[in-house]
């Protein structure tokens, strides 16, 4: 609680890493109780999970990051080669007739957007960031998305159970596109939801990575963002038979 950090990390056994948002605000209270390390030391990842379906939003922070970290060891024991050279945002190639839909703030996005004379529609929870302009608006009304043609979404949507919802309104977007440090887990679900491509993080040096987390740090040369797009994904049924 006395840290700033915004990501934890779930590590297993072979070193597959899951990584968590950290920084939760008034769910942060009594953290250093609730989640001590010994009380998840030896865990099986499975129980783990199982925090997913909690209605703690911390709860549900570690349970995805075992769901990441079980992904993770899939994609590695499968030997699926995770695209690192693609860029993070999937298929997102931005035009000046575009639309583009954000839930979440992407502010070095917004700006080059900006740049571009392209139209942004950014969705927020928080009333206090309500604002508009020309080209972009800051809104909490998540229907501006049905209007997009592409769309961005941070993984967080996962964690404040918005994600359905926001779908709901992206059905007739031509690209929609889910990234995040916290988006390593299965793409399926939401690509038979109609998402388009999943950007995650992958931990490549799990002492630094730890290290650097401890020390209030970016993860840096640590973790290597990578790309799954729908139409190149095998699909998680196919790392099971193996």
């Amino acid at each position: 609680p006395d840290k700033d950090s915004e990501f934890g990390i779930v590590v297993l056994e072979d070193d597959s890493c899951g990584l968590y948002y950290a920084w939760m605000g008034e769910a942060q209270t009594g953290m250093n109780e609730r989640y001590a390390d010994i009380k998840f030391s030896g865990m099986n990842p499975l129980d783990l999970m199982q925090y997913f379906k909690s209605e703690h939003e911390a709860d549900r922070s570690l349970g995805l990051a075992a769901i990441n970290a079980i992904s993770q060891s899939v994609f590695r024991q499968s030997n699926y080669h995770l695209d690192t050279a693609s860029n993070s945002m999937g298929e997102l190639d931005f035009k000046e007739n575009d639309h583009v839909g954000m839930i979440g703030f992407f502010p070095s996005l917004v700006r080059r957007l900006r740049e571009q004379n392209i139209r942004v529609s950014v969705i927020e929870k928080k009333s206090h960031l309500v604002q508009s302009d020309e080209l972009v608006n800051v809104t909490l009304d998540a229907s501006e998305l049905l209007t997009c043609n592409k769309i961005l979404s941070t993984a967080s949507t996962l964690l404040n159970d918005s994600i359905d919802e926001i779908l709901e309104y992206t059905r007739s977007a031509e690209v929609v596109v889910v990234v995040g440090p916290t988006a390593g887990f299965f793409p399926d679900p939401l690509f038979d939801r109609g998402v388009s491509a999943v950007g995650g993080s992958m931990i490549v040096d799990v002492d630094l990575a730890i290290s650097r987390l401890s020390s209030e740090q970016g993860l840096g040369d640590a973790a290597r963002k990578y790309v799954i797009k729908k139409k190149n994904y095998p699909g998680a049924s196919n790392f099971f038979s193996q």
